[in-house]
């Protein structure tokens, strides 16, 4: 067994496993265990496959209702009613405006592609923030759901809210990084594709470089707020643990957070499905044409956003805590500590 590099006590949200010795982090794998299961648990108490991963996610939600539905409920309305208003503000006009007219005149096609990035970037921040502090509640729901352990929401808000600042700050980081180096890339690969052919071939790998770069920093910043939240920790040093945590399971990790989106927004759709009797279409605008929007429109698709975030945030925000704890589980053995609490 390799020596120790870290040290750190388990905090009183992970079903208070604090008051059994502190962990360490090792750069090798633990020693093998039989790997018990907490009798009301939602999760075996040992490392944790794909689907029990995915499961288990459920499994929170399933058990644990009331402060997860609830919290979800109220942030998918928030978040969907400031939504509506800069769609309403700024992105519905645009998609009701003939783009074909817009190059007799440079000023106004400026001020047609910036309030168009002004509308997306507050729609970015804004999902940005509102999924923050559900991932917050949800993730201190998911450290007591490993026990078992009966928790409300409003416990639940008391635990989560201290952490909010550190959490949004952490969330918006780990966006930004992630945004813009794809953004910027695709930004640099259009100037140098403008300057002709040789242009075009040097953008390919610029793009590339630029989305390789993007999965990299959101990987291993992916188990930072779960950091925050649980442990407490400053923003920097949440941003390095995670990236300890992730260092020897990178690709798992990866893997593990696409499959949770790509399922999530699945299922999104499907559930929005319905209110194409009400005009709605929720893929209108997938093939990259724009779509004529008006207000009524706008305000089924708040609805059915709404209503389709309520089900599926708390699957992506469930995933995400119970992997951070499936790595400890893995590197720092926590799942024996988790195991003598649950004997308790």
């Amino acid at each position: 067994m390799t020596e120790p590099t870290t040290a750190w006590r388990a905090p009183d949200s992970l079903g208070g496993a604090a008051r059994a010795a502190p962990l360490t982090s090792y750069a090798g794998p633990p020693p093998s265990r039989p790997g018990p299961r907490s009798p009301r648990g939602v999760v075996p108490l040992r490392p944790l496959g794909l689907g029990e991963l995915l499961d288990g996610s459920v499994a929170v939600v399933r058990a644990y209702p009331r402060p997860v539905l609830a919290m979800s409920a109220a942030v998918a309305v928030v978040s969907s009613l400031l939504q509506l208003t800069v769609t309403l503000t700024l992105l519905g006009p645009l998609t009701n405006t003939d783009t074909s007219t817009l190059g007799d005149s440079s000023g106004a096609f400026q001020t047609y592609l910036g309030t168009a990035a002004v509308g997306t970037g507050l729609t970015l921040l804004i999902a940005a923030v509102t999924g923050a502090v559900l991932a917050g509640v949800v993730t201190v729901v998911a450290s007591r759901a490993v026990l078992g352990d009966a928790i409300t929401l409003r416990q639940a808000w008391e635990q989560a809210r201290p952490r909010l600042g550190p959490l949004i700050v952490t969330a918006l980081l780990v966006g930004f990084a992630s945004y813009g180096s794809v953004l910027g890339s695709i930004a640099l690969g259009a100037l140098l594709a403008s300057t002709g052919t040789a242009g075009v071939v040097a953008a390919v790998p610029v793009v590339l470089a630029g989305v390789t770069g993007a999965v990299l920093l959101y990987t291993r910043w992916s188990l930072a707020t779960a950091i925050v939240v649980l442990e407490r920790q400053p923003l920097r040093r949440a941003l390095g643990r995670s990236a300890v945590l992730v260092r020897h399971s990178f690709f798992r990790v990866f893997g593990v957070l696409l499959l949770a989106v790509v399922i999530a927004g699945f299922v999104g759709q499907i559930l929005q499905l319905p209110f194409l009797l009400f005009g709605y279409n929720p893929f209108a605008g997938l093939g990259g044409t724009p779509q004529h929007l008006s207000t009524g429109a706008a305000l089924v698709g708040a609805v059915a956003g709404a209503l389709a975030g309520t089900v599926v945030a708390p699957f992506t925000a469930g995933v995400r805590a119970l992997l951070y704890i499936d790595r400890r589980m893995r590197a720092e053995g926590l799942d024996i500590t988790l195991a003598a609490q649950a004997r308790r």
